[in-house]
């Protein structure tokens, strides 16, 4: 029976991560308590996330990525974080030297790792139409880490796609939305976006992203909300990511969350933060058409 459980286990794990079933960490009861109607709890998440335009932090991290040729590589450190709303991020991770570096502006997006094992650089723009197998070439992508940061306000018309839908789980504690868009071929909707609220704190808790086959392209844990320093408003700042279609793995702690940070007479984050490295001083670029 114990080597049973041994086999069936880590299966059972690996089924919640592709899936997204968010892992119990306590043992809690339903919730039976009331439940507000969607509208309600919009404009309380959007009255927290509203407050919040830029974000400079410092973070912990741990990550398994996997390159084109589909090695995968280890690394552990610490970096910053910095991100200007709608689109704007820049989050660099390293050690002894600079391991990888996000990115994503109005135009451009990218992935560069450094070390000589990697030493490449994968970008593209947002306005191009891209497959998601095109896309899956990006260890880490810059597109869907904006997305699950968590502080972007919900539309209030609910009738504008991409049209946002709700559920409550009473055993799961949890408003649950999901976004949905018309897809021409065949002529469909298709979700596209799913988040977790908590039914007391209405903050999210889960996020996953699909691609326009339902597929999931990105799951991610948001946990250990807290405030920003200087404001009310509050963010995660613990984040569990996982990208099945190329098995690369981020987490990350923010260790100190600011809406801004100022050296000198500079200010951070500001336009130049957000530049595409045209030579980022690796190996080869590669642009994901």
């Amino acid at each position: 029976m114990k080597s049973l459980l041994r086999i069936l286990f880590p299966a059972l794990i690996g089924l919640m991560v592709l899936t997204g079933c968010p892992p119990r960490q306590q043992a809690l009861p339903p919730w039976t308590g009331p439940t507000l109607p969607m509208l309600d709890v919009v404009r309380e998440i959007n009255a927290n996330n509203a407050k919040i335009h830029t974000i400079w932090a410092r973070h912990d991290f741990e990550a398994l990525i996997y390159d084109d040729k589909g090695h995968s590589h280890s690394f552990s450190g610490s970096g910053s974080l910095q991100f200007r709303k709608p689109g704007d991020l820049l989050l660099k991770a390293g050690g002894v030297i600079d391991f990888f570096e996000v990115g994503s502006n109005e135009q451009f997006f990218w992935f560069t790792g450094y070390p000589k094992e990697v030493s490449a650089q994968w970008w593209g723009r947002r306005d191009a139409a891209i497959s998601s197998t095109s896309m899956a070439q990006i260890p880490i992508r810059p597109d869907l880490l904006v997305e699950v940061l968590g502080v972007h306000e919900i539309d209030t018309d609910f009738m504008r796609a991409p049209v946002p839908m709700m559920r409550f789980n009473r055993d799961a504690r949890a408003y649950m939305m999901v976004w949905s868009m018309p897809v021409a071929k065949p002529a469909r909707w298709a979700a596209v976006k799913e988040v977790w609220y908590d039914v007391e704190t209405k903050k999210p808790r889960l996020i996953l992203l699909f691609d326009e086959d339902g597929r999931i392209v990105l799951r991610a844990y948001l946990t250990e909300h807290k405030a920003i320093e200087g404001m009310d408003a509050q963010m995660a700042t613990r984040y569990d990511l996982f990208f099945p279609a190329n098995k690369s793995q981020l987490s990350f702690h923010l260790t100190t969350v600011k809406e801004k940070n100022k050296k000198g007479p500079t200010t951070f984050p500001n336009d130049s933060t957000f530049v595409l490295p045209e030579d980022p001083g690796v190996e080869k670029r590669i642009e994901i058409r």
